[in-house]
């Protein structure tokens, strides 16, 4: 007993030591802390780019399933929560898919940050985020569909903070956010359903905007309500962007 006694105490006491040798180091010396400071940075550096990304884990651009006419998806994380942006995602089918002819859809998006409607500054904030596109599709196989298209994406944001409301990060300052970031994409993909008995369809995707040469990839799995997946984007501040979104089929 009293070796485990011995033990315990010095365990505590390298333990301690620990502790207090990195709590008295400036954070920004640390790892973690350089790696925040660095993250910060490329934010302030290109805030655009952020926010375009978390425009584009709303959109949904694969295929209306072949016995619907429509999709009308909510994303929820993570531009509602913890964002609380609002958003909307509709997907309408044109045509069937003939012997010849390719399934047709028409894709549309649109969201707003309720959160700046609280925003206090000497300018009123202004906010715009929408996307439309047209999606055709092909089926491979029984279980397998291909399909591509075009889109056209926007988002964009003017905030003027007031001095009791910028933001202070570290030496850095920041007062205002003004950016446009808009994009033609053209993308590809294929969507697998094992058991058409079963809602479950995994969707893969990869898409490239002209304006931006921005690549984005996507891998999701659609349930009966729910979209569990996955954005990746290679040059993005957070190159792996999870998401959950509702969707209801009509």
């Amino acid at each position: 007993m009293n070796k485990k006694i011995k033990f315990l105490t010095a365990l505590l006491f390298l333990l301690s030591y620990q502790l207090n040798s990195i709590t008295s180091k400036d954070f920004t010396e640390t790892a973690f802390g350089k790696e925040l400071i660095n993250l910060g940075l490329k934010f302030l550096d290109n805030p655009g780019d952020f926010f375009f990304n978390i425009h584009s884990n709303s959109e949904d651009f694969s295929p209306v399933p072949a016995d619907k006419n429509g999709v009308i998806r909510f994303n929820l994380f993570p531009a509602f929560f913890p964002f609380t942006w609002a958003n909307l995602n509709l997907k309408v089918k044109l045509f069937n898919e003939q012997e010849v002819l390719p399934q047709i859809d028409l894709a549309g998006q649109y969201g707003d940050m309720l959160a700046l409607r609280f925003v206090s500054g000497d300018v009123e904030p202004r906010f715009s985020d929408y996307s439309v596109g047209v999606v055709f599709t092909k089926s491979a196989t029984d279980e397998t569909k291909l399909f591509g298209g075009v889109k056209y994406s926007n988002v964009s944001m003017n905030i003027k903070l007031s001095s009791s409301s910028a933001l202070e990060f570290g030496e850095f300052r920041v007062d205002e956010l003004n950016f446009k970031v808009s994009d033609v994409f053209v993308f590809t993909g294929l969507t697998h359903q094992k058991n058409i008995n079963i809602p479950s369809i995994l969707v893969v995707q990869m898409g490239y905007g002209f304006n931006n040469k921005k690549i984005a990839a996507r891998i999701m799995l659609s349930k009966k309500r729910l979209d569990l997946g996955t954005d990746i984007y290679p040059e993005g501040l957070f190159v792996i962007h999870p998401f959950i979104a509702y969707h209801w089929n009509f």
